[in-house]
């Protein structure tokens, strides 16, 4: 890779064993300066410190958040943050590698357990770095009558039909409007992200939070109702992509 000068990258840590904290920090920083990537991170013992940084506005690209922690654990502290600031990139670490399953619910990017640290971040690192580049140049180009707009993919949560028209609900709570079918712009989509929920949504993979009876449950908060024809498929398609996303660097 060249050298980046525009972007800074922002990471944090939070840990309240010491020993594993400096440890990840020191391998972090290592990557990032190899790279030359210019970058930014911050060590925290207390969950509760951490959450109030970005409850008052403090911006990240990247947490690795341990799960068994006093105050806030690691599960509790990623629901918080996920309703606050859901493009922020979560790695959960752990000693317990039995979490692994539970920690799907939550949405993580990476799953790394402790005893695999040093093999596994570099990794991680590599695939958090593609990622952001891809959520920088990579989107969908609508057009409607108020112009052109560029909408980043991992910005889309959800598009549906009314009529003639399709409504792109996206991260920020506003929403796009665009004559098209649906059809055409699934062609236009990541197909590995994008999955039909019915006849007339389609939902990013990636804003899913659980699937709870007959409704799939979003990072914004929002359900979408899933016919029973459709339920056992999207719940398979829901699971593979979220192990693929969670065990392996990509």
């Amino acid at each position: 890779m060249g050298k980046y000068t525009a972007w800074k990258m922002k990471a944090a840590i939070c840990d309240d064993t010491v020993e594993d904290a400096e440890f990840m920090e020191k391998h972090i920083k290592e990557y990032f300066m190899k790279k030359s990537i210019p970058y930014e991170c911050n060590v925290y013992q207390s969950s509760k410190a951490l959450w109030y940084e970005i409850e008052d506005g403090q911006a990240f690209d990247l947490l690795f958040l341990d799960i068994e922690m006093q105050e806030l654990n690691g599960f509790e502290l990623a629901a918080k943050i996920q309703e606050t600031a859901p493009d922020i990139l979560i790695i959960f670490v752990s000693a317990y590698e039995s979490y692994v399953y539970k920690s799907f619910e939550f949405r993580p990017f990476r799953f790394i357990p402790k005893q695999q640290m040093e093999s596994m971040i570099t990794q991680a690192l590599e695939a958090v770095f593609r990622e952001i580049v891809s959520r920088t140049s990579e989107g969908y180009i609508a057009e409607n009558q108020q112009g052109i707009e560029k909408i980043p993919f991992r910005k889309i949560v959800y598009i549906w039909r009314e009529g003639k028209y399709l409504y792109i609900e996206k991260t920020d709570a506003t929403r796009c409007k665009v004559r098209s079918s649906l059809k055409k712009i699934s062609e236009k989509l990541p197909e590995d992200e994008f999955v039909w929920v019915d006849r007339g949504y389609l939902c990013n993979l990636y804003h899913v939070k659980q699937i709870k009876d007959n409704q799939m449950v979003l990072s914004t908060g929002q359900q979408l109702y899933i016919g029973e024809r459709r339920l056992a498929q999207l719940k398979h398609q829901i699971m593979e992509y979220w192990q693929a996303g969670t065990m392996n660097g990509e």
